[in-house]
């Protein structure tokens, strides 16, 4: 139809432009197909508001809890659990166990000893997911020589030296369930008595003999793998992010003569794919490498038990169970020896894409017990699943904090910690806040799955024995006359871990009890807001009100303190935890302002609350570090500064313009407020009207800048020295008036 000729078709404008999305959802997934932002970015500290109580957040924190275990983003974020601080780089020596080397990675698909016939390429165009290639081969480094130092000091385990040298034992009919009652092909091993092995004197030589055999006997080769696809070939389907096999269909079935035994490790690429972002800090680098190293100590020690079984030409062999473990899966039962549990991602994929995308972790839980209902599925297929214990139906899981990704690439780690009080120190760096997961099996399908998840502290944590022998091992060293050198850096590496131990409980108590006093105010102001009440009753919930902020500025505080602490003994500094606890201290100087000037307010004073939080603010930020200070407070530090400047050039009009905008701030601070106040005061010297209450407000001021110069820290020394004595102590000095009848001064 043709367009009317008054009315002529207007085209539509073009739509705006998508915004971009956060960084959170370009590395973990948005929260949904439309939206820009990532369901786990986490949310600011709660503090009350007037009016409408609507937490609009409240629909991420509820997408985190079903993602991470019950935690919200902000929690992990308060435990120091999310990799968002830089770490310190590695020291690690570059050195690589000649197992790991290059030349024993593969670089073309191993026929005819499996049926994989290509390797796989880089998604960028930059060649082949091989050792060979320089830009893979630059990713691998750090990973392998962090795997040479986990798999370097693991003959001093019992349980590595029983994998080795402990004998087998038949598994007794007592621990098997009915379905398995005749077999005789499951066996277990036990570390040995104490007479037979100790850790002091343990020796690297059966720990290097298998591997030396692994290396040349029996040619132990590295490759790549693609999630889902087995490089033995199509018959096989796994469902693993790496895998450990030796060639026995090849040595069994194949008639070409004169074959030897091979054993391969593959390592899914995906992982990789993260490293090649240009977008991670260290904090993120160093996790996900941990994570390969981790994944390659755990699968050598699968190559290590074909030296058992497939190696020595037992096909069938399954494998053994260690001491009472109810599953067969050496693996991860090597995890729990050397971590006392064993770990989870976070995260793994973002669902919303289809195919789903494999996505950076974000961090790691620690699983206390091992084996639970989850683990069925990692053992050997041909194993049983034992009684007399079995499997755990319950599961607990604690976040890792970054620093132990740290701990992991740093030398004296190893050379010190590791070597004076052992292995598990992953369980001394877990967090004492866990989720703890009933498990639940389908009769009829074996399915796996869980109750309610539920938050719980474990105040002595899994471990009280283990506790208490570190400790006793780190007491006894602090009090031993004479130390060497290494016995002393061993003694302050355990002092700090346990200070920094301490400090963190206590940031997180102070959080968790700082986040129960502002709930029971939102409540209060809930019930104020919805309920028809008289004046003094009103007055009364509201004096409830702010005893409620009392208590909760005194956490703010305590966190304060804890983070200094904490970056003292750890010789970190925290920037995320600060920008939280400064967002936190604004928006509680907002509302208690508010709370003043509004009607129902009564009057009730908060001049001390505010002068608490402002020397809080003070002990929390670094004027001189300009990257400590929001957009506001500079923006606030300026307008003084050209207030003043505005004053000495008599420009009085702008000058007052920009101290009412001060003073019209709720978040505005002591000293701007006190700096405000002064040059008002100045700009009124001779209007008479008035001047007993402008001088009254104006000995508040000193009053409260007294007591903020008294408590600064030295870094605030200068701005609070600049107040007093280039204004404050001028503006003191004015007399009142002589004329009752002055009018205001000319202004320009």
């Amino acid at each position: 139809m043709a367009p009317h000729p008054i009315h002529p078709t207007v085209p539509a404008p073009p739509a705006p432009p998508a915004l971009p999305l956060t960084a959170w959802a370009r590395k973990y997934g948005k929260f949904s197909v439309n939206d820009r932002k990532s369901g786990l970015t986490p949310t600011g500290y709660t503090f009350p508001r007037l009016g409408n109580q609507l937490n609009s957040e409240s629909i991420y924190e509820a997408h985190q809890t079903r993602k991470l275990l019950g935690f919200t983003s902000r929690e992990l974020g308060q435990l120091d659990c999310l990799p968002t601080r830089e770490l310190v780089p590695s020291t690690l020596p570059t050195y690589i166990l000649p197992m790991l080397r290059i030349e024993n990675w593969e670089i073309e698909p191993a026929q005819p000893d499996f049926g994989r016939d290509a390797l796989y390429p880089m998604a960028n165009g930059q060649g082949m997911w091989v050792a060979s290639n320089p830009v893979v081969w630059s990713l691998l480094k750090p990973i392998l020589s962090l795997a040479t130092t986990m798999l370097m000091s693991i003959h001093i385990l019992p349980w590595f030296d029983a994998l080795i040298n402990a004998p087998r034992v038949p598994i007794p009919a007592t621990r098997l369930s009915p379905e398995d009652q005749g077999r005789n092909d499951l066996y277990s091993f036990q570390a040995r008595p104490a007479i037979q092995f100790g850790q002091p004197t343990a020796s690297p030589i059966d720990r290097d003999k298998a591997f030396s055999i692994l290396q040349h006997q029996f040619k132990y080769t590295f490759g790549f793998m693609k999630f889902g696809e087995d490089p033995q070939g199509s018959e096989h389907d796994p469902e693993a992010s790496a895998m450990t096999s030796t060639n026995y269909d090849y040595m069994r079935y194949d008639p070409t003569p004169n074959k030897i035994p091979r054993v391969f490790t593959w390592l899914d690429y995906a992982g990789f794919e993260h490293l090649l972002r240009d977008d991670l800090n260290s904090a993120e680098r160093m996790c996900i490498e941990w994570s390969v190293a981790n994944t390659i100590a755990h699968e050598v020690m699968h190559a290590i038990m074909y030296l058992r079984t497939a190696l020595k030409g037992d096909f069938h062999g399954i494998e053994n169970y260690f001491e009472l473990e109810a599953l067969a899966e050496v693996g991860n039962s090597f995890e729990k020896a050397i971590n006392l549990g064993s770990t989870r991602p976070f995260l793994t994929a973002d669902r919303l894409q289809s195919p789903p995308v494999a996505i950076p972790p974000l961090g790691y839980f620690f699983h206390r017990l091992y084996p639970t209902a989850y683990n069925i599925e990692d053992m050997d297929p041909d194993g049983a699943v034992l009684i007399n214990p079995s499997i755990s139906m319950v599961d607990e899981a604690f976040p890792i904090p970054i620093t132990f990704y740290e701990d992991m690439q740093q030398e004296p780690f190893w050379s010190v910690a590791v070597r004076n009080f052992g292995h598990g120190l992953l369980h001394y760096r877990s967090r004492k806040e866990g989720s703890r997961t009933t498990l639940l099996i389908t009769s009829n399908t074996g399915e796996i799955t869980y109750s309610k998840r539920k938050r719980f502290s474990a105040l002595g944590h899994a471990y009280p024995a283990l506790n208490n022998q570190f400790i006793a091992g780190v007491e006894t060293l602090r009090l031993a006359l004479l130390l060497t050198p290494e016995e002393r850096r061993a003694m302050e590496f355990g002092r700090s871990l346990l200070i920094s131990s301490k400090g963190e409980q206590a940031f997180w108590d102070s959080s968790a009890l700082q986040k129960t006093r502002v709930d029971a105010a939102m409540t209060i102001m809930g019930s104020v807001n919805n309920v028809q009440l008289t004046q003094e009753t009103q007055r009364t919930v509201r004096l409830g009100l702010i005893q409620c902020m009392v208590e909760a500025i005194s956490n703010h505080q305590v966190q304060i303190a804890a983070i200094h602490g904490l970056e003292a003994v750890n010789r970190v500094t925290y920037p995320d935890r600060r920008a939280a606890l400064m967002e936190w201290n604004r928006g509680t100087r907002v509302f208690l302002n508010a709370l003043q000037t509004a009607k129902e307010g009564n009057h009730i004073e908060i001049t001390p609350l505010l002068l608490d939080l402002e020397v809080a603010r003070m002990v929390l930020v670094d004027p001189n570090n300009l990257t400590q200070l929001t957009t506001e407070e500079l923006n606030e530090f300026q307008s003084i500064k050209i207030a003043r400047a505005e004053y000495i050039q008599g420009n009085f009009t702008s000058c007052r313009n920009i101290c009412a905008g001060i003073l019209g701030r709720n978040c505005c601070s002591i000293l701007a407020r006190c700096s405000a106040a002064a040059i008002l005061f100045a700009l009124d010297k001779d209007l008479y009207g008035g001047w007993d209450e402008r001088k009254e407000d104006l000995v508040i001021a000193n009053d409260m800048m007294d007591h903020c110069f008294a408590a600064a820290p030295a870094a605030w020394k200068a701005p609070w020295d600049s107040l007093k004595i280039d204004l404050m102590d001028a503006v003191n000095a004015l007399q009142r008036p002589s004329s009752p009848n002055q009018q205001l001064p000319e202004q320009n």
